[in-house]
């Protein structure tokens, strides 16, 4: 470590008597890196301890307002809290189930199943409309597509217009 001390030290003061590199290669030493090293590692813990105190000021808050409240209000809130991440749940389940009855549909309308994401729905209704809406989109899009590749002239049939060439040239061979 010693030796890095010096190295770094012997690479600063010969950087100096060039002139040429100096400010663009500054060393540091140990001692600076040590110091940097710390800097961040105080700042990154008083972020933490902020956000800590501040998670235990909203807790305790929160235990002051419960503990304000009556059994039968407790028990409402409870209730309602229990309402709303059933609430939550059955649209995550609803929202499952959609999405394999959009993918179903996309594959049966020739259209990649990839883009179920763009037309899946917790309205069922709602969906298949976006489905519908989707698949004329697609295969227009596809049809447009195949079109364009296709333009231009299209290739010539050499064999086919030689054969009729052929026919023109051979006159028919008379009798005497």
């Amino acid at each position: 470590m010693e030796d890095n001390k010096n190295t770094n030290q012997d690479q600063t003061a010969g950087s100096g008597e060039n002139g040429n590199n100096a400010g663009k290669d500054k060393s540091f030493t140990q001692e600076d890196m040590d110091k940097l090293a710390s800097k961040v590692r105080a700042e990154e813990k008083a972020k933490t301890d902020k956000a800590i105190e501040e998670r235990v000021k909203a807790a305790m808050a929160e235990y002051d307002r419960q503990a304000k409240l009556t059994q039968e209000e407790r028990e409402k809130e409870a209730r309602a809290k229990q309402e709303k991440e059933l609430a939550e749940r059955e649209n995550k389940i609803t929202l499952r189930e959609r999405k394999l009855e959009a993918a179903s549909q996309l594959s049966e309308k020739g259209v990649p199943t990839e883009f179920v994401d763009y037309v899946v729905d917790i309205d069922a209704s709602k969906m298949k409309d976006r489905i519908d809406s989707f698949a004329k989109a697609y295969t227009k899009a596809v049809e447009k597509g195949v079109t364009d590749k296709l333009k231009g002239t299209p290739p010539k049939d050499f064999g086919s217009s030689n054969q009729n060439d052929d026919k023109k040239k051979v006159s028919p061979v008379r009798a005497f």
